[in-house]
């Protein structure tokens, strides 16, 4: 195809594209769709294939016109990406458009491109490893948060109820202000931690000192900002009976107490899963602290301009992430109405762009130590995510297939194994944090969420 092209560059990673597709190259294209509907058209009067081109001309010179465009256009814009190298990312913006029969087609193209700059070294980096240590106050701590799953409430037989008893009662309130516009309030067997987080003092203090069978007569004087809002701003004069006052009981921390959690026969058994669990969570966290001090390292020789839609792309799926992990938490309504939508997409806005930025940069890392991902490696990852998920792999490949999922588990493995390649030439130590040291890095932390993208936005495979 004959082209003259005029590449400008424009703000950030964009590029104007002036193109202009020679004269007899457009004539021939419109001979030949001039052909195709002489052979095609019905027209009054005329035989399928035998009408004049001189009608055709007349009757269809707008229809053919705009299929010359539609074939030209395209194709031209096509060549011109291919033939100058150009990796574009979202749709070109077409403007200026000329065409007239016996002349050229002329017309403009704006056009986002990823960013061409020079990779630098990436080998060689100097990093500290901080792996926390694992002490037996943790493993304490998670055997009694065990132990508090595992209680059992018991009911109190010799004394009355007191603070941290669970008390249950049949509830009838009556609304004492607005009078007369509620119906009474009745509830069976509601059940009342004494001293419990969010329960009204009105309750702790009357139904402390009951036992099964009694009743007791309070007023509940509810605050404008209750929880319910069906209660906030409302008072109730309530009658409770008492239907059972009960105890929680801790089990014993024993051989006993170990066997009920998997395949152990001892709490020293349990105490080693436990303290080994944990030990690999901290080697988890210290080699994702390690790689994110890397990917900072790398970012940090870099501020190449980044394509704006990119950036959105990645920025609406940071936020369909968040919005699921919102459905997922079951938050009251309320909590959610306090949200700040348009914070949230700023925040999700500048952490796409340490993504992108990211991305681009590793996915350069990837090519120039000629990482490829395997077909068994993507099919080891599906079978991960079934197994996580619980579902037929059989399903999982299919769903994600369907939704485009398997590119985006090529992306995230590439990255990976990029950034294995960075972290294998590094010159790294090791540090083993006290909790004195894990608490000034706590509040050293700069703010944000600043992680290693570990599902990076989709890009073009670089040349």
């Amino acid at each position: 195809m004959k082209l003259e092209v005029d590449v400008a560059d424009a703000a950030d990673s964009r590029k104007d594209l002036t193109i202009e597709v020679a004269a007899d190259e457009v004539a021939a294209e419109f001979e030949k769709t001039y052909d195709a509907y002489a052979r095609y058209a019905k027209v009054p009067g005329f035989r399928p294939g035998h009408v004049p081109r001189g009608v055709v001309k007349q009757r269809f010179r707008k229809d053919v016109k705009d299929e010359v465009l539609k074939e030209l256009l395209p194709h031209a814009l096509e060549h011109v990406i291919i033939d100058r190298k150009l990796h574009i990312v979202g749709s070109p913006q077409i403007s200026d458009v000329s065409l007239d029969e016996g002349g050229p087609l002329r017309f403009k193209a704006s056009v986002e491109v990823i960013p061409d700059f020079e990779l630098r070294d990436y080998k060689g980096l100097k990093a500290t490893k901080r792996v926390r240590r694992v002490t037996e106050e943790e493993v304490d701590r998670v055997l009694a948060e065990w132990r508090e799953r595992a209680a059992q409430l018991v009911p109190v037989e010799d004394r009355a109820a007191e603070a941290g008893d669970h008390v249950s009662a049949n509830l009838v309130g009556k609304y004492v202000e607005p009078a007369g516009e509620e119906e009474d309030l009745k509830a069976d067997d509601v059940e009342v931690e004494l001293g419990g987080e969010g329960v009204q003092p009105e309750f702790n203090e009357h139904l402390t000192g009951v036992r099964p069978g009694e009743a007791r007569e309070f007023r509940v004087a509810y605050p404008a900002d209750f929880s319910s809002r069906g209660l906030a701003g409302k008072t109730l004069d309530f009658t409770a009976t008492v239907t059972a006052v009960r105890r929680r009981e801790l089990p014993e921390l024993d051989d006993d107490f170990a066997q009920e959690f998997g395949e152990n026969q001892t709490l020293a058994e349990l105490r080693g899963r436990i303290r080994a669990d944990l030990e690999r969570a901290a080697e988890t966290q210290a080699e994702a602290g390690l790689r994110d001090a890397l990917m900072e390292q790398l970012l940090g020789a870099y501020d190449f301009p980044l394509p704006q839609t990119l950036i959105e792309q990645q920025a609406d799926e940071l936020l369909r992430d968040f919005a699921y992990r919102l459905m997922r938490s079951q938050l009251p309504p309320d909590a959610l109405q306090g949200i700040n939508w348009e914070e949230r997409r700023d925040e999700a806005r500048r952490r796409a762009e340490r993504d992108v930025r990211s991305a681009l940069l590793v996915d350069r890392i990837a090519a120039a130590e000629g990482i490829s991902v395997t077909e068994e490696s993507v099919e080891a990852e599906i079978a991960r995510v079934a197994e996580a998920v619980r579902e037929p792999l059989e399903a999982v490949r299919a769903r994600l297939t369907k939704e485009g999922g398997l590119t985006s588990i090529e992306n995230r493995l590439r990255f990976q194994q990029a950034l294995d390649a960075v972290v294998r030439d590094a010159e790294i130590t090791t540090e083993e944090l006290t909790e004195e040291l894990t608490e000034e890095l706590i509040e050293e932390e700069p703010a944000g969420d600043q992680q290693t993208p570990s599902a990076p936005p989709a890009t073009p495979p670089a040349e």
